[in-house]
């Protein structure tokens, strides 16, 4: 990042959080089969979002 804009549009996106339907619909919008190889080595499989705990979005 080289501009102070960006660096403080990358730091709120950390407060962006995902439901289980959200991040279903990501994952089923290209079907597994159509990507090829891992994005992650499998040392740092750990840390992915997968693995994360994000709660759930506030219904508003």
């Amino acid at each position: 990042t080289t501009k102070i804009e960006n660096l403080d549009s990358n730091i709120e996106s950390v407060k962006v959080k995902l439901t289980k339907e959200d991040l279903k619909e990501i994952i089923d919008t290209i079907p597994i089969h159509e990507v090829a190889g891992s994005n992650y080595p499998d040392s740092l499989k750990q840390f992915t979002w997968k693995y994360g705990n994000t709660p759930p979005k506030k219904s508003t």
